[in-house]
């Protein structure tokens, strides 16, 4: 489908803009022709290749880092994004583990890049606009001259081999090599199309990391759907980036959402005020999003909503219906893509199965039968309901569940989202102290911490007695958080 899709975005459309791009002060468009012919000479260049079977990115978000993850998928090889954040020396273990054998670069990252191949034998890199690689461009248009060798005259068949390798971005557990195919992104793309109004010729942001499941299946939604994206490779310009490229609405983690909401306040009442149009929507995903901040854009008019999947479920389970028909608490009804179930176990973990779910975790079968049972259902490690309008609510990991000496059971994700709803706190972190499991609450509220401890108080008052918090830790720094902002725990 997404073949297709690109293919007729190319024929019907193509000199409509795929990608929006700063130069100086103004706002420069890569169209639907050029970028089908740039991924169709990288896969040229892949095919010449054949030894190189497994290519991972390393870069910032990028026009070009999309180009070779596209040309990856659609010329056979298997892609692996890589987090910018790691050490070379990480790089090349998870590398040298999923049998990488080239690693494509940006210039920002190219002394990262020559470290990890140091590391790791037999392995080749390349760079984003350096001259060696624009000689091999420059050759491959020469070679395809556009004719039955591009890629765009062939029929794409292999939808079900594994295209992607995405190591996970658990907060406790070792990173896991995710085999994903290209059915389970095309099934994030049909679900969110089918729920959220986007229309060819809007406007968003690629901005969440593209190393991220999130960020990938995001991206290939909005092209599929004809939106011109607005390059963003400093998330911290999120503000900025809106404005230039003027969105009609974003996909974005909550942290993110913070932030172009306090700065839109800063600057307007509304984001038409601020940014001189109206945001329709905000998705956010990866990390649940606190009342405070859905209040915040609210009062901005701009509708928030929600969706949650897994990278294992290549970030599909449910997705908000409309902006129009909120449910703040939700994280949205379950995905009406075809072929996809969802269900709830007697313990109350939520279920998938369908061709979302991913085909395992690379060499590590009794992990992936653990995750996915004789019946097909992939376990999220969440527990959960869904309502019988068919929306899904989020009530915690199965493994933060703090159970106490009495026996009681506390869900630390509902004491956070009521502590976050305490003035001054920004971040907090719930969980059992000791063999008595007592509630302990970390908190982060820089310079409020007498009326946050005040607050708790009274917020106690209010609750079970086994469900009190009867420690409280201020922080001095914010919490270390994962790729798609969730805290780090311990």
């Amino acid at each position: 489908m997404l073949f297709e899709t690109f293919r007729e975005n190319r024929r019907k459309h193509p000199s409509s803009p795929a990608f929006l791009v700063s130069s100086g002060d103004r706002s420069v468009p890569i169209s639907w022709k050029r970028f089908t012919d740039d991924i169709a000479t990288v896969c040229w260049i892949i095919d010449r290749h054949p030894q190189h079977k497994t290519i991972a990115i390393l870069g910032e978000n990028s026009y070009e880092w999309m180009v070779a993850h596209a040309a990856c998928l659609f010329a056979g090889a298997v892609v692996v994004p890589v987090e910018p954040a790691l050490n070379a020396s990480e790089i090349s273990r998870r590398l040298s583990f999923v049998g990488a054998t080239m690693l494509l670069h940006s210039s920002l990252y190219a002394e990262k890049a020559h470290e990890t191949a140091a590391l790791t034998p037999g392995l080749a890199t390349g760079g984003f606009g350096t001259r060696k690689t624009d000689r091999f461009i420059s050759a491959a248009l020469s070679a395809l001259g556009f004719g039955r060798k591009n890629i765009w005259r062939r029929q794409f068949v292999d939808a079900g081999r594994t295209a992607m390798l995405v190591f996970t971005s658990g907060t406790t557990s070792e990173p896991r090599a995710v085999e994903l195919d290209i059915r389970a992104v095309e099934t994030f793309v049909k679900s969110t199309t089918l729920a959220l109004e986007m229309h060819r010729g809007d406007r968003s942001l690629m901005l969440l990391p593209l190393h991220h499941i999130f960020g990938i299946a995001a991206t290939y939604t909005m092209l599929a759907n004809g939106v011109a994206l607005g390059v963003c490779p400093d998330f911290r310009r999120v503000y900025d980036a809106a404005e230039r490229f003027g969105i009609d609405f974003a996909f974005l983690v909550p942290a993110l959402a913070d932030i172009l909401a306090s700065k839109i306040a800063h600057r307007g009442s509304s984001a038409k005020e601020a940014l001189g149009q109206d945001i329709r929507w905000i998705l956010t995903g990866g990390a649940p999003l606190s009342r405070k901040t859905y209040d915040r854009l609210s009062a901005l008019g701009i509708k928030t909503v929600s969706g949650y999947g897994l990278t294992e479920t290549a970030a599909c389970y449910s997705m908000a219906v409309s902006p129009d028909a909120p449910r703040p608490a939700s994280a949205g009804r379950a995905s009406q893509a075809p072929g996809v179930e969802t269900a709830v176990s007697p313990d109350g973990e939520l279920l998938v199965r369908g061709p979302c779910v991913m085909k395992g975790y690379l060499k590590m079968p009794e992990k992936t039968a653990a995750a996915i049972d004789a019946g097909g259902w992939f376990h999220t490690g969440d527990r959960g309901r869904i309502d019988p309008d068919g929306y899904v609510y989020i009530e915690g990991r199965m493994s933060r569940t703090i159970v106490l000496s009495s026996g009681k059971k506390v869900s630390p994700e509902e004491l956070e989202s009521a502590l976050l709803s305490i003035d001054g706190v920004e971040e907090v972190l719930v969980s059992g102290k000791g063999e008595s499991r007592e509630i302990l609450a970390e908190i982060y509220a820089p310079g409020r911490e007498k009326d946050v401890e005040a607050a708790v108080s009274v917020l106690n008052g209010t609750l079970p007695v086994y469900q009190r918090v009867r420690h409280v830790k201020f922080r001095g720094d914010p919490f270390p958080r994962t790729a798609s902002g969730k805290i780090k725990l311990s």
